[in-house]
């Protein structure tokens, strides 16, 4: 049996909920005493003294102070419109015998015009890459040499986003025959973005060309597997064994166990870089990524930490600083973005549960959750930070995730539930 579909969905065009296009609209006033003066600013129980802000005439209130870098801005394209995304899937179903079933399928989705959010603010970097003395002033007063140097952070909401999803998945599953059910699939897949979401817009230089940040989306994972068994114990009433009536049936029958066994590789991860000896522009102009020496590679046994793995100077690293390089003075390193694939995870989960049936039409049920059984210790991203001055401090995991569903510390639930 082969199906396909193909669908086209509009995205609606939100107000974000942080409204950040109107920070003008509001006045912050910080009171303090001088530097050396004890006393209390004020009595609380006068409060605060007034503030008179000194108005125009046409009942605006200019900007106060000095540093215009730290007054932003945001403003949205005229010619803005919703994006789109298109989804796409074709599958095949084989009955291998009549309780097995074998399914092939690939899906795939595209979102063109998606909202992003970049910083217009900002200059070319290499605009006065052939005047040294012109670039030995834009570097000493940045903030002047912006389109609009009375602001800071002026960001820009348009459909600059593009993103892309392709899936292969090969799934078995046994039907449910003699109390016994399984499913397993694994699934190869790819997610290209230029943003995670709709509010990111950061890149590196030049900004205005933003293809330069379509990479690996910062949620791919390439590989995917899980398999899941279900299994009625053979009691109770229907079953093999214990199927009459009485008080067998309620204390041997309506059991169930299952297991959900999940492998996924991990997020894949972008460096970036300090420390440098070297002068650069404000991260205004760009993000600030490494040079590539070589392909990094996690290290081979990456999971031996080493003797003293509750210093983080003595862990061994995953990644050897040394695939890395700083860029030379005002250039733009070549580093991608989202180029390393991280840390696998693995955890397992299993539960157990009571059925007990009252009449008819109701059921009590005592179940058992248990996330992350094994104990598997999974990780959260290393540092990817390159600082030569800090060598030791590169590439090290630290952590593990706290959601146990997600592999992190291991959980156990106890429901009761009452269904009719």
């Amino acid at each position: 049996m082969f199906r396909g579909g193909v669908a086209v969905n509009t995205v609606d065009v939100r107000f974000p909920a942080n409204r950040g296009q109107f920070e003008e609209y509001a006045a912050i006033n910080n009171q303090q005493r001088a530097p050396g003066d004890p006393r209390p600013i004020y009595a609380i129980s006068r409060g605060p003294d007034a503030v008179n802000y000194a108005t125009r005439s046409n009942g605006t209130v200019g900007f106060f102070g000095a540093n215009f870098g730290t007054r932003s801005s945001e403003f949205w394209d005229s010619n803005i419109r919703s994006p789109y995304v298109l989804n796409w899937h074709l599958s095949t179903q084989y009955e291998l015998t009549p309780n097995y079933l074998l399914e092939v399928s690939y899906q795939a989705s595209a979102g063109v015009g998606l909202t992003e959010r970049w910083e217009f603010n900002t200059f070319p970097i290499d605009f006065a890459s052939n005047d040294p003395a012109l670039r030995s002033r834009v570097f000493a007063a940045q903030q002047n040499f912006r389109p609009f140097p009375h602001f800071g952070s002026v960001r820009l909401r348009s459909n600059f986003g593009h993103s892309t999803f392709h899936s292969g998945t090969i799934r078995l599953e046994k039907r449910f025959s003699r109390s016994f059910f399984f499913t397993t699939f694994y699934t190869f897949s790819k997610t290209l973005d230029s943003q995670d979401n709709d509010n990111d817009g950061s890149g590196v230089a030049p900004i205005q060309n933003r293809n330069l940040e379509k990479g690996r989306a910062g949620f791919d994972r390439n590989h995917r597997y899980i398999g899941t068994v279900t299994w009625e114990l053979p009691f109770g009433k229907g079953k093999k064994w214990m199927s009459g009536g009485g008080w067998k049936r309620y204390i041997f029958g309506g059991y169930d166990i299952a297991w959900i066994q999940t492998i996924e590789s991990g997020n894949p991860l972008t460096f970036g870089f300090a420390g440098s000896p070297f002068n650069y522009y404000d991260t205004s102009a760009g993000n600030r990524r490494p040079n590539l020496v070589s392909q990094p590679v996690l290290r081979d046994n990456w999971r031996d930490l080493g003797g003293d793995r509750f210093t983080k100077a003595n862990i061994n690293p995953i990644i050897d600083i040394n695939h890395f390089a700083y860029p030379a003075a005002f250039t733009v390193g070549n580093s991608g973005r989202n180029i390393l694939t991280g840390t696998r995870l693995l955890w397992s989960q299993v539960s157990a549960a009571k059925n007990i049936p009252i009449g008819e039409r109701w059921n009590f049920q005592i179940r058992w959750d248990f996330q992350n059984a094994l104990k598997t210790y999974n990780f959260n991203p290393p540092d990817t930070t390159v600082n030569f001055a800090t060598p030791r401090e590169f590439g090290k995991l630290t952590s593990d995730p706290r959601t146990a569903s997600l592999g992190g510390t291991p959980l156990m639930n106890l429901t009761l539930q009452l269904s009719w």
